[in-house]
This record gives C-alpha cells, sequence and structure tokens, in this order.
C-alpha cells in the first residue's frame, strides 16, 4: 500500500480570480500548472489563460479543459473507452507489474484496456477529457486500498463512465486564445505574454517527494509502470541542480528575472514558507503585497 499526501497540491481557483481581479489582470500565464483546473474556472470567468508543465499528462489534461472550447464526450465514445471493444487486441498485462502491490488483477487489466482505449481517441480534446476522468477512477481506487469500508464496490467499468461523464462541466469557450505546452518554466514565461504571472513552485526535490497518484499516472499515460518522473525533471530548472537550498532560490530567482515582462507577478506559498519567496521577489519587484487569507494560502503580488 502506497502513502497518500493528505493534499495533493492545491490552488484555490475563486481566491487567485480576486486577486487578479484586484491588479485588474486579464490574463494569466502559469508555468507550473500541474491539473489545470483552476485555469478552466479562469477561462470560464473571461480570462485568457496559458499553461505549462513538464509532465504530459498534466498538458493532455490541458488540452481537454484549457484549449478545448467545444468537444465533449457523448455516451457512445464514453462507452468506447470504458469496455473491451470487439474485435480489437488489448495488452491486458501492460500494467500487471502493480497487481498485488497496488491494484487487483481486474483493475490492471482495465488499466491496460483504458490505455489504449483513450489512445485511439480521435482528438486532443477527448483524449485530455478521457485522461481527467480516469484519474478520479485511479484516486477512488487508491483512496479505497486505504479505507476498504468506507466506499463502495462499483465495477470498474461503470465507475470510469460516471467520472468520464463528469468532465462534460469543464467544457465551455470564452472566445479567448487559450494554450497549454509541455516545457520547462522558462520555455513558458518566454514564448506567452500575459498581464500576470502566476508561480506556485514545485518544491525542493519535487521529482522524489512528488504524490504517487501524480507519478502513478503518468506510468499508465506512458504504458509503462516504471516510469518515473524524474526524467521530465532531469535536465530542467528545478531538477537535480536545485536541490540544495542555495540552488532552488537561484532557480527561483532566475524565473523572477526571467518575468520582467509581466506586469503583475503572483506567488502562491504558505505562510511557514512565505519567507523563502518573499525576499526573491522584493529583489526583483519594487512593489509587493503580501495577501494571506489563510496560513496554508499567502499570495505574495510584485509590481514595477
Amino acid at each position: 500500500m502506497i502513502e497518500l499526501h493528505e493534499r495533493t497540491r492545491r490552488i484555490s481557483p475563486t481566491r487567485l480570480h480576486e486577486v487578479l481581479k484586484r491588479y485588474d489582470a486579464k490574463s494569466l500565464v502559469d508555468p507550473f500548472m500541474g491539473i489545470p483546473t483552476h485555469l478552466n474556472y479562469l477561462k470560464r470567468q473571461g480570462l485568457a489563460v496559458h499553461g505549462g508543465d513538464v509532465v504530459e499528462w498534466f498538458v493532455r489534461v490541458g488540452e481537454g479543459v484549457v484549449v478545448n472550447d467545444f468537444t465533449i464526450l457523448k455516451d457512445n465514445e464514453v462507452a468506447e473507452i470504458v469496455e473491451m471493444l470487439p474485435g480489437r487486441i488489448y495488452a491486458t498485462d501492460m500494467f500487471k507489474a502493480w497487481e498485488g502491490v497496488f491494484f487487483s488483477e481486474e483493475q490492471c487489466i482495465y488499466l491496460g484496456v483504458w490505455h489504449d482505449n483513450v489512445r485511439n481517441l480521435r482528438s486532443d480534446g477527448q483524449t485530455g477529457l478521457a485522461i481527467l476522468g480516469l484519474w478520479y477512477v485511479l484516486c477512488y481506487w487508491l483512496q479505497k486500498a486505504h479505507y476498504p469500508d468506507d466506499m463502495q464496490d462499483i465495477p470498474p467499468s461503470e465507475l470510469a463512465w460516471n467520472y468520464i461523464r463528469q468532465t462534460e462541466k469543464w467544457v465551455a469557450p470564452n472566445l479567448l486564445r487559450n494554450t497549454c505546452r509541455q516545457a520547462d518554466v522558462l520555455t513558458t514565461i518566454n514564448h506567452q505574454a500575459a498581464d500576470a504571472l502566476f508561480l506556485a513552485p514545485p518544491a525542493r526535490n519535487t521529482f522524489r517527494t512528488a504524490d504517487a497518484r501524480i507519478w502513478m499516472w503518468e506510468a499508465w499515460w506512458q504504458g509503462n509502470p516504471y516510469f518515473n518522473i524524474e526524467h521530465y525533471y532531469r535536465d530542467s530548472l528545478f531538477g537535480a541542480r536545485s536541490a540544495d537550498e542555495n540552488g532552488y532560490a537561484r532557480a527561483v530567482a532566475s524565473v523572477l528575472s526571467s518575468a520582467q515582462q509581466y506586469p503583475v507577478i503572483v506567488m502562491q506559498t504558505t505562510e511557514q514558507k512565505m519567507h523563502e519567496f518573499e525576499g526573491l521577489l522584493r529583489n526583483a519587484r519594487k512593489n509587493v503585497e503580501i495577501l494571506a487569507p489563510h496560513p496554508y494560502e499567502v499570495y505574495l503580488v510584485g509590481t514595477s
């Protein structure tokens, strides 16, 4: 049984929207976007949003809920994802390495089936929605492994159907160009203009401490149960070179110095870690305001 953190990286989209309105920001870039449901919220509030991340499945989800304006998954298309299709040959042992360790034999078979079916979808938007829906299935299974008596036993295809069907609520146009890219932080920052840059920097050694659900879902998307997301971070700005405190501070300072074209920089942190970022932001921006609605949710806002 794997350890599940109490909370994964979490952003309050409503609170972030309030901060952006305070500074009259109508467009945003987030180069550490993670699961980009916060960008979807801002998109539906009328902002132009642009995200980036080094982890591929985050970007695929972004294509479904950030870039995509109209495409949904209809009932027959969901059915083609969640069940074995007649005449198609499946690699049902693709995730056998997880059997008895994380999942049951049946669950591992379905993970292989879903991997093949999702890869055969007709659009990036549909693929992103399917990946997001199935991600919730993974979370349900892992949570149930911890609390077996507190959660219902639901057949895999039915559980997947329910979660994928719910992704339709994320699809909405805002008549603006919204983008997501798989790229290191500096590439995303330098390839997109916006009123505001939002930074929720990864923790030091994030490739070693990332929530198990994150690396497992990337391994699923890659079709390789042994895949390690350290592959993505190895040569990135927040890779091994930023493993120590000084290296991490240099990496954050490099991001801030590369963001001169953004009128507003919003950094999200916590009261406990605020001291790590406040001095760096004050070195980069003339004015810094601290907005602290909760000890675990602090915003440092830098302007010229």
